[in-house]
């Protein structure tokens, strides 16, 4: 394994507590050096600070941030039709491998997620002949999906991954030029497009992509369908019901690892006000409402 593990986050200021909880779960997990770069779109001087302050407690990790004119490169998407929870910064990804020329492979990862194993672990994984390794959705491989496939163009054979953790082989990203690829695509994004930056990604690499094991991103379908899986090193709280919806004292078994997000959610210093604005009484229900509902929802036959 690697002894300096570069991996890339992209975020707004309204997502910067969760760069910081995210990156308190991968020092939790992980003993070689992490060098972060945090795509920004928009984070204030104030939140960089807090995020920072976790080298007060961890050692092993430097942070970076890039400043990413959100506007300028991904101004021209129709982002009308966006699920309201997604920013258009999430686009930001695309950019990587130009970014850091060099660096010859990265992670990246959503910042709704925790580090629950070794990021190394994803790090050391092959991307064989592949410009990009991804984990398939666990949903998507479902019969019912297809309807989606059709819509946006894929193959019914392409095994649609999920884009919130990528290993990216960014020397081959470089040398194919699949960010003119990207923005190609982008042109013609329009409402069949539900799910943005990950449908663009998914018909740039159809049946081109190295699969990965669901262990490096564990999403709600995975909880519902596959509970009995332990080895997870990544999940992700894909849903609009996030971690951070619910207060650190819910009694739920609707949200696998909620109290592991408010773990590492307490070691940073946004946990005050991220508690503060849980929602509780009715407001906390209806949540736990919807998420019932999304869960019976993500049961599937594969």
């Amino acid at each position: 394994m690697s002894d300096v593990v570069p991996i890339f986050l992209s975020s707004d200021d309204n997502y910067a507590p969760f760069v910081a909880t995210t990156i308190a779960s991968i020092c939790d997990n992980t003993t070689s050096f992490v060098q972060i770069y945090v795509l920004d779109g928009g984070i204030t001087d104030k939140n960089k600070e807090k995020i920072t302050e976790l080298k007060k407690q961890f050692y092993h990790f430097d942070v970076e941030f890039i400043e990413i004119d959100i506007e300028k490169e991904f101004g021209h998407i129709d982002f009308s039709h966006a699920q309201k929870y997604i920013s258009l910064s999430t686009y930001s990804r695309f950019l990587i491998p130009n970014l850091k020329p060099n660096i010859s492979k990265a992670l990246y990862s959503d910042v709704d997620v925790i580090f629950l194993g070794n990021i190394a672990d994803m790090y050391a994984e092959n991307t064989d002949s592949y410009a990009l390794a991804a984990v398939p959705d666990y949903y998507a491989q479902s019969v019912i999906f297809n309807k989606y496939k059709q819509a946006i163009g894929l193959d019914l054979k392409h095994s649609y991954f999920a884009a919130g953790n990528l290993l990216i082989d960014c020397e081959k990203w470089r040398k194919e030029n699949i960010l003119e690829r990207l923005f190609e695509i982008t042109k013609n994004v329009n409402e069949n497009y539900k799910h943005n930056d990950q449908d663009v990604l998914n018909v740039a690499f159809e049946n081109n992509y190295k699969q990965l094991p669901y262990r490096y991103c564990f999403c709600v379908a995975n909880c519902v369908n596959t509970p009995e899986d332990t080895d997870i090193v990544i999940r992700h709280f894909n849903s609009p019901v996030k971690p951070w919806h619910l207060n650190p004292d819910t009694q739920t078994a609707l949200m696998p690892h909620l109290k592991e997000f408010w773990k590492y959610a307490r070691m940073t210093e946004f946990y005050d006000d991220l508690y503060q604005k849980t929602l509780d009484g009715e407001q906390q229900a209806q949540q736990l409402r919807k998420l019932r509902v999304i869960n019976l929802a993500s049961k599937v036959k594969l």
